[in-house]
């Protein structure tokens, strides 16, 4: 049975969210959809070696087992999704996984509405940071996260970078209590 969250009662950001579109937390049984989401809107959008490309159901599976994630659904179809799963060598500290929003569904505010989700439990569960891995190829990518509070530090190293591809930006943004 799915447990529903409840809507984000702060106001829709980047032009509101479409009619229709609900947010929950997803589980193990969502991980082969999860897969195929993130692999349908990489499609076309980014570069052929990058690891959202192979994300298997096995990889959803393992970072929802040791983390969390929500996705958002219009009616019963997954259209974004977002995780987290704790740092492997840092206590206290987060790294998002693979937020994705399907094409026909992006600039309706579900990625920054998933996103403040998730900041919102990573504090209730005493995270004090949150840190993201950006594609090098992806500049505009990392402004649009800067324009929800990431920043971008070039000292900081991801825990998971892609071994195909040169260090991706690293950002990050305290949660604050």
């Amino acid at each position: 049975m799915e447990t529903r969250l409840p809507r984000l009662t702060a106001p829709p950001l980047a032009g509101g969210v479409r009619e229709g579109i609900s947010v929950r937390r997803a589980a193990v049984e969502d991980a082969l959809a999860i897969a195929g989401l993130i692999r349908q809107a990489w499609a076309s959008r980014v570069a052929a070696d990058s690891s959202g490309h192979r994300e298997t159901a096995d990889k959803v599976r393992a970072d929802l087992e040791k983390g969390l994630g929500w996705v958002a659904l219009d009616g019963e179809k997954i259209v974004a999704t977002v995780r987290m799963t704790p740092h492997p060598a840092q206590a206290c500290v987060c790294e998002i996984k693979k937020l994705a929003v399907l094409p026909e569904y992006r600039k309706q505010g579900i990625g920054p509405r998933l996103l403040k989700l998730l900041e919102r439990e990573a504090k209730a569960q005493g995270i004090r940071e949150i840190r993201l891995g950006v594609r090098h190829d992806q500049p505009r990518l990392v402004e649009w996260y800067a324009s929800l509070g990431y920043v971008h530090d070039p000292a900081l190293g991801y825990s998971s970078p892609n071994p195909l591809t040169p260090p991706p930006f690293v950002l990050y943004k305290e949660v604050t209590t």
